[in-house]
């Protein structure tokens, strides 16, 4: 026992004597990621609220379909805030921009529309969507006035109507040529978080 345990404490007081740390152990993939039923904080460090309602297998369905996503509670920022007009374009069509990040990490067809049997449908609700301040991002750096998105979100199963998964998920941007402006970082929230669902399905 003692052989192999002094190549360990050698290698620990060597680290510390140059004053390095141990290697971390490292984070576990995908395949270590929790697929059974219940709720999850912080899953895989990514998706902040995830609750796995019924498990599923991902390969029994042909696509992904985006059912919409409802802003009719989203809150506006007041008329005369040079947000206002830049905030209403994105929640004209929230949808187009998650697409693009669900189509691009989860492998599988995505389309907007309804729905059916063979299909995973998402929809959701756009809790927030919050331009933050172009000033602040500019003059400040470093995470101030970041433009959020909030969405809360479910995973069905087309054929039965079945829910599958819930996900309460937020993402943030704060950096673009001069501040950034408040559509494309909005925006790019959005892809964001289709990316960060793609992330989830694909553990499934």
């Amino acid at each position: 026992m003692r052989a192999i345990a002094r190549p360990v404490v050698l290698i620990a007081l060597t680290a510390l004597a140059f004053g390095t740390a141990a290697p971390a152990p490292a984070k576990k993939g995908k395949k270590g990621a929790p697929t059974a039923p219940g709720k999850y904080e912080d899953w895989r460090g990514e998706i902040d609220v995830l609750e796995i309602v019924e498990t599923f297998q991902r390969s029994g369905y042909q696509k992904i379909v985006v059912s919409g996503l409802d802003t009719s509670k989203t809150p506006l920022p007041e008329a005369d805030d040079n947000a206002y007009e830049p905030v209403k374009e994105v929640l004209a069509d929230p949808v187009t921009a998650f697409v693009e990040g669900l189509r691009e990490d989860s492998g599988m067809t995505v389309e907007k529309g309804q729905g059916g049997p063979g299909d995973l449908v998402v929809s959701g609700v756009v809790e927030e969507l919050d331009p933050g301040s172009r000033a602040a991002r500019y003059w400040g750096g470093f995470g101030a006035g970041a433009a959020r998105a909030v969405l809360r979100l479910e995973v069905r199963d087309g054929a039965s109507g079945k829910t599958l998964l819930k996900i309460h998920q937020e993402r943030r941007s704060g950096f673009g040529v001069g501040g950034g402006s408040y559509v494309n970082l909005l925006n790019r929230n959005l892809r964001q978080i289709g990316g960060d669902v793609a992330l989830v399905l694909t553990a499934f």
